[in-house]
């Protein structure tokens, strides 16, 4: 264990002396602790995590990595990244660096550039195996906050080819996305709160090349001129939040294996014709949901065949706060497109200018229970092939609805006028 503080170089810069001591212990130990002390670390070339190293802090709130303003490249990455990427390395016997730490510290790049060279204006570029993020914050990246890549291949060699951990997260304040998941395969992430980034929130996608599979915990994501979360590759999910992203709040996309237990989206930014959830991947299942469309888009559509979703909860009622505050909702609830799709319960609501559910024509299977109140159009399913719907829609005089079943479908309709 090596406390940096205590362990000087004359002709070191902050950087550099961490890279040594990083260089001393992966070459004498195999890797070991590199301890940082409670104080800013200007960061003028990219700390090379290598295997078996763990650098840790005394804490964010007083352990910061500071990027220089003539850092070219992340602050933070691992050995050889660029050289792996390139040659969609997988195993450590390929040298892949493995069993890495980072945690307890934060990553500032308010007084950074851009630079030119792979992950520049990042806080953390990785490419590895068996390492973990633990309690690290990054803010402030004129580009990406966390980024880390894999292999498509698969397979283990040894026990060290094993999953990745990422704990306890904070990232805010990016020029581009806050943290992109393009693998390694089956990764943890458990607690990440991202907000006020120029691009997404969390995104996970496989870029046409890689694997991004992974579970993820809770993640809430917030304030982001992209999409808040934005699913394109395999993931099981314990909680999602996305609030506030500007086009939608979830987006779930890419793969037919996509697993989550809750999801809430509040304050969409957007258009009638974006939607809060908006699920495009086949067979995709969701436990609870909880939409609010009250920031301009619309609910949820479901756009591929056989979603199941058990509950759904969605409220139009607008955010006195928001964009739009106190005008009457004038979007779609919950838009179905996708064949042989599933809703358990749905509650839809307060959607006076808008309307509550509709089908698209054409669709098989679709199987739908709920109810629905205060919304202009209530219903709006015709040329359907064998869909089942049962619903209760509590109606005013002036609101209306379209049903036109065909011989194949099965329509219990119940209208209670108030």
């Amino acid at each position: 264990m090596v406390y940096l503080d205590e362990n000087i170089v004359d002709g070191y810069s902050d950087a550099g002396l961490i890279n040594h001591w990083i260089d001393k212990l992966a070459v004498e130990q195999g890797g070991g602790d590199v301890v940082l002390g409670a104080r800013r670390y200007e960061i003028d070339t990219p700390i090379v995590l290598k295997s078996g190293i763990r650098l840790r802090g005394e804490g964010a709130a007083v352990t910061r990595l500071v990027a220089g303003a003539d850092l070219d490249g992340p602050v933070v990455i691992s050995e050889n990244a660029e050289a792996l990427e390139m040659s969609n390395s997988w195993l450590v016997s390929e040298g892949v660096p493995a069993r890495f730490r980072v945690s307890d510290l934060m990553i500032d790049g308010a007084e950074g550039g851009i630079g030119s060279a792979l992950g520049a204006g990042c806080g953390m570029y990785l490419y590895g195996k068996g390492f973990e993020i633990r309690d690290v914050q990054i803010s402030h990246m004129k580009c990406h906050g966390l980024v880390s890549t894999g292999s498509a291949r698969g397979g283990q060699e040894v026990w060290l080819d094993e999953p990745e951990a990422l704990f306890d997260l904070r990232i805010s304040r990016c020029g581009g996305d806050g943290f992109i998941m393009r693998g390694p395969h089956d990764s943890i992430i458990r607690s990440a709160i991202i907000a006020i980034c120029k691009g997404r929130g969390l995104a996970v996608e496989t870029n046409g090349r890689y694997n991004g599979a992974c579970d993820i915990e809770f993640c809430h994501a917030y304030a982001t001129d992209g999409i808040a979360i934005d699913l394109q590759a395999k993931v099981k999910a314990g909680f999602l939040q996305g609030d506030t992203g500007r086009g939608a709040g979830v987006r779930i996309g890419g793969s037919n294996k996509t697993y989550i237990d809750r999801i809430e989206c509040f304050k969409t930014r957007g258009s009638a014709d974006d939607y809060a959830l908006d699920i495009v991947a086949p067979y995709t299942q969701v436990g609870l949901a909880r939409v609010r469309a009250d920031w301009g888009a619309s609910g949820v559509r479901i756009a591929a065949p056989g979603c199941q979703i058990g509950q759904l909860d969605i409220d139009g009622q607008r955010n006195t706060g928001g964009p739009l505050a106190d005008t009457e909702n004038d979007t779609t609830a919950l838009y179905v497109r996708g064949a042989y799709s599933r809703i358990g319960s749905v509650n839809i609501r307060n959607f006076p200018k808008g309307r509550g559910i509709v089908l698209e024509p054409g669709r098989t299977g679709i199987d739908i229970a709920g109810s629905t109140l205060n919304c202009g159009e209530h219903l709006a399913a015709e040329g359907q092939h064998g869909t089942d719907l049962r619903l209760n829609m509590l109606m005013t005089t002036a609101e209306t609805y379209t049903a036109l079943p065909s011989s194949a479908d099965n329509f219990a309709l119940r209208t209670l006028r108030s």
